[in-house]
């Protein structure tokens, strides 16, 4: 990878300094946010998002681990914003009125669950040859094409597809040893 800063080195005593953060990386995620956006939405959403990208960050600093690298991070977590964000968009009516009321032991179930999915995800991946590890991060964190990653780490486009698709296989296969069947 190219760059390889982590998290520990925007750590002043013992609280992140994300304005150092965000301006370093602002122009980063903006790129990841406008590759990763799958319909046309507005500039105000796209600052929202990485507002929020940004606010995460800060609002975890005190658990994050201090070794990840922090452009996978800062691409995961600009991801899984987005997938909320339209994930959210689909409801036709605001649960925001009940929340107070209602007590979703459905959502704890999920959020427990994935949580083990993903505690799975990183047993795998820590257990992948360096290069694996790399093209799957390049791919799945930092929202890289193929190709991208084939120039960058000078081997094949092909060799790049068949690596991700084994990386994925052995992921699947994992969670499904781990109780998490997807079906065929």
């Amino acid at each position: 990878m190219e760059n390889k800063e982590r998290i520990k080195d925007y750590i002043d005593s013992s609280n992140i300094n994300i304005e150092k953060l965000i301006n370093e990386y602002y122009g980063y995620v903006y790129t990841i946010v406008k590759k990763l956006k799958s319909i046309s939405i507005s500039n105000e959403d796209m600052e929202e998002i990485i507002s929020d990208t940004f606010f995460a960050i800060w609002k975890n600093s005190r658990k994050l681990e201090k070794d990840v690298y922090i452009k996978p991070y800062l691409a995961g977590t600009a991801k899984n914003i987005i997938r909320n964000k339209y994930r959210t968009t689909n409801i036709d009516f605001s649960i925001a009125d009940y929340e107070e009321k209602i007590i979703d032991l459905t959502s704890l179930q999920k959020i427990t669950e994935e949580n083990e999915q993903n505690e799975i995800i990183r047993n795998t991946l820590k257990k992948m040859k360096k290069e694996e590890y790399e093209i799957f991060m390049m791919f799945y964190y930092e929202a890289l094409k193929i190709k991208e990653i084939a120039k960058k780490l000078s081997v094949s486009e092909s060799k790049v597809k068949v690596i991700l698709h084994r990386v994925r296989k052995q992921i699947k296969r994992n969670l499904e040893n781990g109780g998490y069947g997807y079906g065929k």
